[in-house]
């Protein structure tokens, strides 16, 4: 094998742990997170709807590139210097994303404009270039090129006129959706590593929890008692420990279908935790504003976490538990909302909150050590 040959689509179907390089392209979006973080931090009091609208622009644009090489790596990674220097140029634009944050508060979209173009051009060039041996790479770099061909567009006519957000918005809804027009030929490939995307997922959402962590060391350090950063903590570790045991333990059905939609539930999550960690600062100061971004990033989680499962395994347990974790969040979750209309506390909105996310995590404890622990011994 060659340093600088074009990689063969993979034909493994076994066991694959992320490598290296993956683990290294991740630490570029820690500042993406962080300054989308402090986006909505900054701009909680101009508007919750225009706030959060501009949040995921700033967190999907870099993310939908973060999802195509993950998919990418599974399809077609190799330990050569070509695949390397793709991964790392990469990193580029998906850093200068972070650094366009501080222009899009301005009005400023040229280093948006650029960070977008780039990568996508950049995405392309690496799906465009792997050794086509099936009519399928073939058509999925026919919808690749079109899709986001689409999208480079409608970010430049944003670009050069004063609706820069719808029509970002509308790029990268068909960036988001065009892989569904892809799922036919990915069938007639060899099947995706089925533990590899579940962990590459998975970390990511670590790294979203590390920002959650640091969120509650920031409100530990301007805070003259414990109660608040205690309780965020805590609020942290539930929602690492529900993630982990009732979304990555849960394995997707081993189709193209069910993978896109498991990925996308996780966008949601990790939506539903960057906007979570972002109220942190307004809860410490009491702002109405932050309570209510705190309440509806629960309700996401409470919503994605549980939706996971209409994607996941299909016998009769699995549906049982699906059914089950859906009814008790519907439930908890319109508790949670009387609870923030009739209580104007934020100490009890947050005790609340942790009761609900308890709940929700002893149910899932239940059916582990009940039903899904056994079958795992056997």
């Amino acid at each position: 094998m060659s340093e600088w040959s074009r990689p063969r689509v993979s034909e493994t179907t076994g066991h694959r742990q992320a490598s290296w390089i993956e683990l290294f392209f991740d630490l570029v979006f820690i500042a993406s997170l962080a300054e989308s973080i402090h986006y909505v931090e900054a701009h909680l009091q101009d508007g919750l709807i225009g706030t959060i609208h501009w949040f995921l622009i700033m967190f999907t644009a870099p993310w939908i590139v973060w999802r195509s090489v993950t998919f990418y790596s599974d399809r077609y990674e190799e330990n050569t210097s070509r695949h390397r220097v793709l991964i790392i140029v990469l990193m580029i634009p998906i850093g200068l994303f972070a650094y366009s944050v501080h222009g899009l508060t301005e009005g400023h979209f040229g280093w948006f404009w650029i960070a977008f173009l780039a990568s996508r051009i950049w995405l392309l060039v690496m799906w465009g270039t792997v050794n086509m041996e099936h009519e399928a790479q073939r058509q999925t770099l026919k919808i690749l090129i079109f899709g986001h061909g689409a999208a480079m567009l409608l970010v430049s006519i944003g670009f050069l006129t004063d609706f820069f957000i719808w029509f970002v918005t509308a790029a990268l809804l068909i960036e988001l959706f065009q892989t569904l027009l892809t799922l036919r030929s990915h069938t007639k490939l060899p099947a995706l590593t089925q533990n590899h995307l579940p962990e590459r997922f998975g970390l990511f959402t670590m790294l979203i929890l590390g920002e959650g962590v640091l969120g509650v060391m920031y409100v530990l350090s301007g805070s003259s008692g414990f109660f608040l950063p205690i309780a965020l903590f805590l609020l942290i570790v539930f929602c690492y420990w529900i993630y982990y045991d009732q979304v990555i333990y849960r394995l997707f059905q081993p189709t193209a279908w069910h993978i896109y939609w498991w990925g996308m539930w996780n966008w949601g999550i990790a939506i539903s935790l960057l906007l979570l960690r972002s109220s942190f600062v307004g809860l410490k100061d009491g702002q109405q504003d932050a309570q209510l971004l705190f309440l509806c990033a629960v309700l996401l989680f409470l919503l994605t976490t549980g939706g996971t499962g209409l994607v996941g395994r299909k016998d009769a347990l699995a549906r049982r538990m699906t059914v089950r974790f859906i009814q008790a969040r519907v439930i908890l979750g319109l508790g949670l909302i009387s609870a923030f209309l009739w209580i104007d506390s934020v100490y009890a909105l947050i005790t609340i909150t942790l009761l609900v996310l308890l709940t929700v995590l002893l149910q899932g404890m239940y059916y582990w050590v009940k039903h899904l622990k056994r079958v795992q011994e056997v």
